[in-house]
């Protein structure tokens, strides 16, 4: 048995509990928590005060405009979300068992590796009769950590993020991603057979917010040009409405060469022929760290890796 159990708090915790805190934290208000929950206001004023009692430390100070969350309240709310999300997935789990089914894995992934490695990850599984479920998740790699710290994701494909909590995800670095620049089909730098970044300068882009890796390769890519910063007329971190607008218009934009690629061929945008220098991380496996994995998670990670 890996750890040990601390029965008196265990005796003492309920669900109901981690329940407030968890939502306490998002609302800062303890009427709207109670209601939320179905608790009278007296009734949650207790149920905070006996796990604060429970733990021994403060978990929410009272402000002029609600409940501020104290250091202690935030980790009790993280392991709160954790311990809820595991519940709920032991439960569906179980009646996954009960219908002969091989359970739910709840995987995360970056855009980019949307076209290569989850799409074959997904085309193998389909074609297996006796894999996982897959709950597929796509956003940025700060909202997959987000979800893989609050036991959401059970594993992510993406990138580590420097000023995210990463002390209980470990990162397994696995692909290289290029970038490339792309314009719609009939832009007047289209049939270029050669372009440098000095050629790009006067057109609008359509670039990701700060602090982006893709925004900030192209800013070091245009910097260490002795060029001005691109000018911007839309920033988003959706790649589907980049990819829209690019095709409809004048503007430019800096995409991962697999995104771009698959778009391109499906001939709703042109690639570039412009080099630009790798300032991109790699991306690979996010896993939090725990002493164990379901066996459908542990064999799913382990197709990934070898997809790789």
């Amino acid at each position: 048995m890996h750890g040990t159990f601390d029965m008196a708090i265990l005796s003492r915790l309920r669900f109901k509990q981690l329940a407030l805190v968890a939502s306490l934290e998002v609302t800062t208000n303890l009427h709207g928590s109670a209601r939320e929950l179905n608790l009278s206001q007296p009734g949650a004023t207790k149920l905070l005060k006996e796990v604060e009692e429970t733990l021994g430390v403060t978990l929410f100070e009272r402000q002029s405009r609600g409940m501020k969350a104290t250091a202690y309240g935030v980790v009790v709310a993280r392991h709160a979300r954790q311990i809820i999300s595991e519940t709920g997935r032991l439960k569906a789990q179980l009646s996954a068992m009960q219908r002969g089914e091989y359970g739910k894995v709840r995987l995360g992934a970056i855009m980019e590796a949307l076209p290569g490695q989850v799409s074959r990850l997904l085309t193998n599984l389909m074609e297996s009769s006796s894999g996982p479920q897959i709950s597929l998740t796509v956003s940025t790699s700060d909202n997959l950590i987000a979800g893989l710290n609050e036991g959401a994701l059970d594993f992510a494909l993406g990138r580590p993020v420097e000023h995210l909590d990463m002390s209980g995800i470990r990162f397994e670095p696995l692909w290289q991603e290029k970038l490339a620049v792309v314009a719609a089909p009939g832009h007047p730098l289209a049939e270029k057979d050669r372009l440098g970044l000095k050629d790009l300068d006067g057109f609008s882009w359509i670039l990701q917010p700060r602090p982006s890796p893709m925004r900030m390769s192209i800013d070091l890519a245009f910097a260490r040009a002795d060029l001005p910063a691109p000018h911007y007329s839309l920033e988003t971190s959706s790649m589907l409405m980049t990819t829209v607008a690019v095709g409809e218009s004048d503007l430019l934009a800096v995409l991962p060469q697999s995104v771009a690629t698959y778009y391109s061929d499906s001939e709703l945008i042109r690639i570039l022929p412009v080099q630009l220098e790798e300032h991109m991380s790699r991306y690979g496996l996010l896993i939090p760290n725990k002493d164990e994995f379901g066996p459908e998670v542990e064999a799913l990670v382990s197709l990934v890796r070898s997809l790789f």
